[in-house]
């Protein structure tokens, strides 16, 4: 089998057979641990800016989490998946991150106003012209709300995933990310809406 071929046979593979052969190749090869990156590299960012509010420190610790990985994946044992390995140890990592900003700012969270390209929001949460609304109103949540809201919603983990990240009971979880919903809709229920503002400007100028 040529390189380009056995290439396209490991990207094909799922992540048990994948995280097996990084596991074999490591420190010898990169190849399938490369392959591994480029699968969750943009889903480990998109988590880390949502829930650190910054572009640079969302890099810096998505860095930091896959150098993390690189070490320590021989100590993953399959009792979860790997995806819930790995997010464990991206909410890990940006909580470190957020207790540090915190000391250095004096001050929970810095939240920055850029907003992070994301793919859609989930279509119950509002039309597509709703997206910095949204993104607004998660930057706005305290850490541990935005931390599961962005853990169910962008991460995409399921309750029982989040559960084992956060290591909580399921129903500890599910009561959490009710309440981390209820303080999100307050907070976008009092962003101002695009289409309301420019009705009133439209008002005030007749």
């Amino acid at each position: 089998m040529n390189s380009t071929a056995e290439e396209e046979d490991v990207e094909s593979s799922g992540d048990e057979e994948l995280v097996g052969r990084c596991r074999n190749e490591i420190p010898h090869s990169t190849q399938s641990f490369q392959i591994l990156v480029r699968k969750y590299e943009g889903i480990v960012f998109n988590t880390c800016a949502k829930v650190l509010g910054s572009f640079p420190d969302a890099e810096e610790v998505s860095q930091d989490v896959f150098i993390k990985i690189y070490h320590k994946l021989h100590q993953f044992e399959g009792r979860s998946s790997f995806k819930t390995w790995l997010f464990s140890i991206v909410y890990n990592q940006c909580l470190s991150r957020l207790k540090r900003l915190s000391r250095q700012r004096g001050r929970e969270v810095l939240l920055d106003t850029q907003l992070v390209d994301t793919p859609e929001p989930p279509q119950d949460w509002g039309a597509a012209h709703q997206r910095e609304r949204v993104q607004a109103a998660i930057l706005q949540l305290k850490p541990e709300d935005r931390e599961v809201i962005v853990a169910r919603f962008i991460s995409d983990l399921s309750l029982e995933q989040i559960a084992e990240v956060l290591d909580l009971k399921l129903s500890a979880t599910k009561m959490r990310l009710y309440r981390a919903m209820e303080r999100f809709k307050e907070v976008f229920s009092l962003l101002p809406d695009d289409a309301d503002r420019n009705e009133q400007e439209v008002t005030h100028d007749q």
